[in-house]
């Protein structure tokens, strides 16, 4: 009990570091990797299962603003609009938040369910923001489009959630409760 008070107490750990690194690089790989995949519409959404990840497991002072500073360096790499992503990430972290009182994160299982829907749910939103603008592709397109984003990025987040487990504890950052210290 008192080393989690004393985790919790504690300032953050690499945070900046990883989300600024962790957003950059996932520009890197989204335009040099997997763009050059040709997937199609099945191209996991990287930048929902990170923030995703950070709405499950970052301390309670660590969500919220990570979640935007995510969002606006996917906006700021991104053609749409800006600011849409820095308002669905910080409304992601809120649904993982109240999710994550109701599933335990730490079943892979629970991961799948929460990354389908949530990454559903961004790109989702992400294209009514686009008919809002005049810039959608119709809804039933839209839904296809997103269906099979989610279910791209469902297995993804099953397979790097504990890589990211293994690499913060390597860097000695603290868990308390189920939360990283970041």
């Amino acid at each position: 009990m008192i080393q989690a008070i004393r985790v919790r107490s504690q300032t953050p750990r690499y945070r900046w570091r990883i989300v600024a690194g962790g957003g950059l690089l996932l520009a890197v790989v989204h335009t040099l990797l997997l763009h050059r995949l040709k997937l199609g519409d099945f191209t996991p959404d990287l930048y929902s299962v990170f923030a995703l990840y950070l709405g499950l497991f970052a301390s309670r002072q660590g969500r919220y603003v990570p979640c935007l500073v995510l969002g606006l360096i996917r906006d700021f790499f991104s053609i749409g609009l800006i600011g849409s992503y820095g308002v669905l990430f910080s409304l992601l972290h809120k649904a993982a938040g109240r999710a994550r009182g109701k599933l335990d994160p730490d079943k892979l299982l629970n991961v799948f369910i929460m990354c389908l829907i949530g990454t559903f749910l961004v790109n989702f939103g992400y294209h009514g923001m686009l008919v809002i603008s005049g810039y959608g592709i119709g809804w039933s397109r839209a839904l296809v489009r997103c269906a099979s984003i989610a279910a791209a990025s469902a297995p993804v987040a099953v397979l790097v959630y504990p890589l990211a487990h293994m690499c913060l504890h390597r860097l000695g950052v603290g868990r308390a409760g189920g939360y990283w210290n970041i």
